[in-house]
């Protein structure tokens, strides 16, 4: 029984290479196919105590998408020995959308090493879309929370001489009690979904007819939406929605614009 036991294990653990095998090299082969239009990222946020990891995917196109996610994790203790744990859904994407699939986290005391693999495929089962990471020192691994950044940053945006580069800002110059819970909701929906801006966007509020106001979305002095305020809840929560939606699609056109520059 006990020779049966051995065999079990080193056969799980051939196993377990094998897939860290092949997850590696669907990685290391035909790159310019994957995040293209579907971009999987690892979004890493540091606490007092861990590190939670963020599976998402972000829509870089206007098509809404039918799409599976895989999100695996492989963890190598001290002795070799390999375990696998996953998480794999359907979901749904809309164009121009961000949304957080799933959600990790590692103590800061763990020291075994650890491989993220996020997969996401289309309705067809095949990947479109890819991120991999990996922590050799487990929680103690020195990881740069600047992957979290796109890359994509405006032609007139000079970096910094000492190398650091900060992020773009949610902005607000409201009046009345409805421009700051539209923005109170607008900035909750943005920080949940892990959106990253290289650019400022500010809500800005300003008096319109009669007694109503104008309430606008810019996105790096560029106009993406603009409403009249009203204080019902239902209203301001769909305004959130296609503000996030016009955003997303405006930073999208902004990295191609770049991406094309960049090529040329």
């Amino acid at each position: 029984m006990r020779l049966l036991s051995v065999i079990s294990a080193h056969i799980s653990k051939k196993i377990a290479l094998c897939l860290i095998f092949f997850i590696a090299t669907i990685f290391t082969s035909s790159a310019q196919f994957f995040n293209k239009d579907i971009q999987a990222k690892i979004l890493i946020e540091r606490n007092s105590e861990f590190y939670t990891f963020h599976a998402g995917a972000r829509n870089k196109t206007a098509t809404d998408y039918n799409l599976k996610y895989d999100y695996s994790v492989f963890r190598t203790d001290k002795d070799g020995n390999v375990t696998k744990s996953n998480q794999s859904d359907l979901f749904f994407l809309k164009g121009d959308e961000t949304k957080i699939l799933s959600t990790l986290t590692v103590n800061y005391n763990v020291e075994d090493k650890i491989i993220l693999v996020l997969l996401v495929y289309d309705s067809d089962d095949k990947p479109i879309g890819k991120d991999r990471l990996v922590l050799e020192q487990g929680g103690k691994t020195i990881i740069d929370l600047n992957r979290n950044t796109p890359k994509t940053t405006s032609r007139d945006q000079a970096v910094a001489q000492d190398g650091y580069k900060i992020d773009g800002l949610v902005l607000q110059k409201t009046l009345t009690k409805s421009g700051r819970d539209f923005f109170r909701m607008f900035y909750s929906e943005y920080y949940n979904n892990q959106i990253q801006s290289p650019v400022n966007i500010l809500i800005k509020e300003v008096p319109g007819r009669r007694r109503n106001t104008l309430i606008s979305v810019e996105v790096d002095g560029n106009l993406v939406w603009q409403f009249f305020a009203q204080p019902r809840k239902e209203f301001l929560t769909n305004m959130v929605r296609i503000s996030l939606q016009r955003v997303l699609s405006f930073l999208n056109r902004l990295e191609k614009q770049n991406e094309q520059f960049i090529r040329y």
